[in-house]
């Protein structure tokens, strides 16, 4: 029901009749019993009220059907279903409410119902084909957006593969731009290879001592006192009755001042016109003079790095003499300058003076004239010098100056030139034991000295004295040679030469892996070829060989046979012993027995010979008809440019020094040769490099 009261509680409309307040009797219509709600309040006080009374039901309007078996209990009807129930017929409508009041509905149309329904079909069609095309739309919209967004996912995708691609390519070519520029940059920073022909020298071993020099020499005095002007230079080979220099009395210094200053101005005018270019022999003669004061010159700048200052008066005073030399040269020219004349002219006054008031000085004898003294001049004498006591001459060596120096303040009665024979000089060295043996120098042996300091080589110094005592020997040599090199030395080191090998001769830096014998150990090598059975496992490092080699028969022309001698060398140490790249054998061996024998071999023995080699532990030998023996002083490689490219060889060390070696190729090898380009410095590459 509409309303939410109960039907039997609603007021009285205008229309129909008025109900009675009570339940209608009869049986209620056909339908839905009809819910409601009790009016809200309290129970009165007092007793339960009794039950209202059964009443008829009357119909709701006149005409109206009468529900079936309805009772009033407790003033509800009360519903019950018969035993026999009534057969069910069509359900009633229900009352419509119009204008207020309970009406019955008024039967519809049912033309108008179908149309309607039709209507509403439509309606419904039409409203669900609209929403079938709107999910159709929204579905074909996502579908659209789908397809773009997977379209754009695609192209996104490959858009990052491709980048990816340029960056790893670009990466790659950035690695190796960078590996080109650290290869060139390294190339370019990294050390090159140095390459040099083996070139033909010579290696010496020395022995470094302090050295005496004692030279046949004359002492001019003076007379007078004063101060000494020189004539001639330092180190001049004189006349005898030759004017070495003057005297110049303390009174007449101002006339040498004087003249000096003349001579200068002179000088002065003579280079302004030969600077103008007048006089050609002027020029020719200055070029000639400029040479004499560089090496001059030269000396100075020597001492003054040495810090010796002690000659710088001997080097002034031959300057001075060199350019009165060239003062009197030029004075013959003409320059045709009347200021020349004039000062001229002054010069010759005062050349007079010093004559008249100067004492000279004259050669007494010819010789190499020096103003340099010492004071030992007389004390070693050249003629008893052989004879001196040894520790004399030990004393000497130790305290005499290296240089000697000159002073120009000469007192009278005092020695000022020294006149040194150019035939010979003495050169004295005292060594110890440990230095050399005595047997080295012998009276009458021929050796090189070397004088580093000065720039000297001396070949062929004879020994004329060797005299030993507890400490060591005094040896003297005799040389005809580097006198007036020597002339202002006292005292000089110098170097022995106790040994020289000649050969191809390398730096030592260029050798790899070089292994040498032990210092001052006799040894020599042999090499066998691959066809004579020895190999180097038989020739372990340290063991003992005894070699002895037997001729064949020889015979003259009568068909005698002649004698020939057999070489033996006992006690041979091995020190090394390796395989060749040929197959060949090479051993080295080191012995105190005489050996040099088997270094001709094939002259000694025209005929052919055998070579036994027998291990003193086994007693087991082995025999060869042919060898190549050489000294032995280590074994080495070198790398050599082969076309380009680098190749190693091995070659036999015969002798070696802090600075080179000579060597000499592994057995039958013709490499290295005066030919063979070596990089001398292999660590910057290694066989198989390109180098060319």
């Amino acid at each position: 029901m509409a309303d939410d009261k109960q039907w039997y509680n609603k007021q009285p409309s205008d229309k129909g009749p008025a109900p009675s307040g009570k339940r209608p009797s009869g049986k209620r219509p056909e339908g839905k019993r009809p819910e409601g709600k009790k009016k809200p309040g309290k129970r009165p006080a007092g007793k339960r009220p009794a039950a209202p009374k059964a009443a008829s039901v009357k119909p709701p309007y006149p005409g109206a059907p009468m529900p079936a078996n309805i009772n009033i209990k407790n003033g509800k009807p009360d519903v019950k279903a018969s035993a026999n129930p009534a057969p069910k017929k069509a359900a009633k409508p229900a009352l419509e409410r119009k204008n207020g009041r309970l009406v019955p509905p008024v039967k519809p149309d049912p033309k108008k119902i179908k149309e309607k329904k039709q209507a509403k079909a439509k309606k419904l069609a039409a409203e669900n084909e609209r929403k079938l095309k709107a999910e159709q739309a929204k579905i074909e919209k996502k579908t659209a957006v789908s397809k773009g967004k997977g379209a754009a996912h695609k192209n996104a995708r490959s858009r990052a593969l491709r980048n990816g691609f340029l960056g790893t390519v670009a990466v790659i070519a950035g690695l190796l731009v960078l590996a080109f520029v650290i290869h060139h940059l390294y190339d370019y920073i990294a050390e090159k290879p140095v390459f040099s022909f083996v070139t033909t020298g010579s290696v010496e071993h020395t022995i470094g001592a302090r050295a005496l020099i004692v030279r046949d020499e004359t002492i001019i005095a003076s007379t007078t006192g004063g101060e000494l002007v020189t004539s001639i230079t330092e180190g001049s080979r004189v006349a005898k009755a030759q004017e070495l220099g003057i005297v110049v009395p303390a009174d007449m210094e101002s006339v040498v001042s004087n003249l000096r200053n003349v001579q200068q101005q002179i000088s002065d005018v003579q280079q302004e016109i030969i600077a103008e270019g007048g006089i050609s022999e002027a020029e020719t003669i200055y070029t000639n003079y400029n040479k004499n004061l560089s090496s001059i010159i030269d000396s100075i700048r020597y001492d003054s790095m040495t810090g010796n200052l002690g000659s710088l008066a001997s080097y002034s005073a031959s300057v001075n003499v060199i350019l009165d030399e060239r003062e009197d040269e030029l004075s013959n020219i003409d320059f045709d300058d009347e200021r020349i004349s004039v000062l001229a002219g002054d010069m010759k006054v005062y050349e007079s003076q010093l004559e008249a008031g100067a004492s000279k000085i004259y050669a007494d004898l010819p010789g190499i004239a020096s103003f340099r003294l010492d004071g030992l001049e007389e004390v070693l004498a050249y003629d008893t010098f052989l004879s001196m006591n040894i520790n004399d001459v030990k004393g000497y060596i130790n305290s005499a100056p290296g240089a000697i120096t000159s002073d120009l303040s000469i007192e009278a009665g005092e020695p000022v030139v020294r006149l040194a024979q150019n035939e010979s000089q003495y050169i004295a060295v005292y060594l110890t034991a440990n230095d050399a043996a005595i047997t080295d120098f012998a009276v009458g042996t021929l050796h090189d000295i070397n004088v580093r300091s000065e720039g000297l080589a001396i070949d062929n110094c004879e020994v004329v004295r060797c005299e030993s005592d507890e400490g060591g020997m005094l040896i003297v040599f005799r040389t005809t040679r580097c006198v007036e090199d020597l002339l202002d030395k006292r005292t000089v080191d110098i170097e022995i030469v106790i040994s020289e090998t000649n050969g191809m001769r390398v730096s030592t830096s260029s050798l790899v892996d070089a292994a040498y014998a032990p210092e001052n150990t006799p040894a020599f090598c042999m090499y066998f070829d691959k066809d004579s059975g020895v190999t180097a496992e038989t020739f372990t490092e340290g063991s003992i060989f005894n070699i002895s080699v037997i001729p064949e028969t020889k015979t003259d022309e009568n068909g005698e046979v002649i004698e020939q001698e057999n070489t033996t060398i006992s006690a041979c140490t091995v020190l090394h012993a390796e395989s060749t790249a040929k197959g060949g054998t090479l051993v080295a061996f080191s012995t105190m027995s005489e050996y040099k024998n088997l270094m001709k071999l094939s002259k000694l023995y025209t005929e052919g010979y055998t070579l036994t080699l027998v291990d003193t532990s086994t007693g087991l030998g082995s025999s060869v008809t042919s060898v190549v023996c050489s000294e032995y002083n280590g074994i080495a490689s070198i790398y050599v440019n082969t076309q380009g490219f680098v190749e190693e060889y091995r070659v036999v060390v015969t002798d070696h020094d802090r600075e080179f070696a000579i060597i000499i190729p592994l057995g039958t090898s013709k490499i290295p040769n005066s030919n063979t380009v070596i990089i001398t410095n292999p660590e910057t590459v290694k066989p198989g490099d390109k180098v060319g």
